[in-house]
């Protein structure tokens, strides 16, 4: 049973990644937020001394990185998304290396490329916005120069719940699209629309969102798929559909019977019109494609997750 080593395993991919692939892999985590897990690490990955004496015990034999700073508000400084993506990246690497730890999976980002009004491809230019995506930029640039096996993989937006296991989004503050609109559609709360000027057909962002079911399935593929290469390859992964935050908007309204109020708000620093993905690449190697990435199912496992920590007294912090 091959060894996986998950960063950033308190995450809600991380955990959702943890359910999926437990059963088939030995799952080591580590992270700097506590979690009950039988094989975790509670450190931060800035710690390179603590970083070393995990790798030398468990010597993995494939490294999923997801452990990052993971926010478009700007509100933070550059230092901060340099020392938690690339730094954080390097420490990695270089403990890859006194390990001989050869195989890695990234997890990037779509917000590295520049805007578009088809769909993106892997080769298509590169113009990161945003000190989130120009970080994740530099963190595959060393890791294209690591000589380790890479598998980069561009997340565009990842969403819903895995909620039978108990697992979906609950970030302080959620700031993503979905869990916020159905969090207070449900409670007949304001939603709150960033920027109606986009140059799209109803002037709000599109975007690209998938199944978080269908990334962890995406990520099993890349762990068989990581042994019959050498080298640096990356690959876009979300639904290759394209939706507005409207048309989120009018779905729960029809389906779920909600008149909702929405307030307008100037468009976040970073935000840009468009981001879809070209999934084939992904389809013809990894021999992967979304199963669960449509409205009714992301929409639907939200809901439900949305009444499971209701139902547990969870309560959860919304940025405007």
């Amino acid at each position: 049973m091959k060894k996986i080593l998950i960063t950033g395993i308190s995450g809600y991919i991380g955990q959702c990644l943890n359910l999926y692939l437990s059963k088939k892999y030995k799952i080591v985590g580590i992270d700097k937020k506590k979690i009950k897990l039988k094989n975790f690490y509670l450190c931060d990955l800035l710690n390179k001394k603590k970083l070393k004496k995990i790798f030398e015990k468990e010597k993995p034999d494939i490294v999923i990185h997801l452990a990052a700073l993971a926010v478009i508000d700007e509100t933070k400084k550059y230092s901060d998304f340099y020392n938690n993506n690339f730094l954080v990246t390097k420490n990695i690497i270089e403990m890859m290396k006194i390990t001989k730890t050869k195989k890695i999976i990234f997890a990037s980002t779509a917000a590295i490329f520049k805007k578009k009004k088809g769909n993106i491809r892997e080769n298509d230019i590169k113009k990161p916005i945003s000190n989130y995506a120009k970080t994740k930029f530099l963190c595959e640039k060393i890791l294209n120069k690591s000589g380790l096996d890479v598998l980069s993989f561009r997340f565009f937006n990842v969403c819903s719940s895995m909620y039978k296991f108990g697992c979906g989004e609950i970030h302080k503050p959620e700031t993503h699209l979905i869990p916020s609109v159905v969090y207070k559609a449900l409670n007949n709360q304001d939603v709150h629309i960033f920027g109606q000027d986009f140059n799209t057909k109803d002037g709000t962002a599109v975007r690209d969102y998938f199944h978080v079911l269908d990334l962890c399935e995406a990520l099993k593929k890349g762990v068989s798929y990581i042994y019959g290469i050498k080298g640096f390859h990356t690959f876009n992964i979300g639904s290759g559909r394209s939706t507005t935050v409207l048309e989120i908007i009018s779905f729960i309204k029809k389906n779920y019977n909600k008149n909702l109020k929405i307030i307008k708000i100037k468009r976040r620093s970073g935000d840009v019109d468009r981001l879809v993905c070209n999934i084939n690449n992904a389809k013809k190697k990894l021999k992967w494609k979304p199963k669960f990435s449509h409205m009714k199912k992301i929409i639907s496992d939200e809901v439900n997750w949305v009444k499971f920590l209701n139902k547990k007294g969870i309560k959860r912090i919304f940025k405007k």
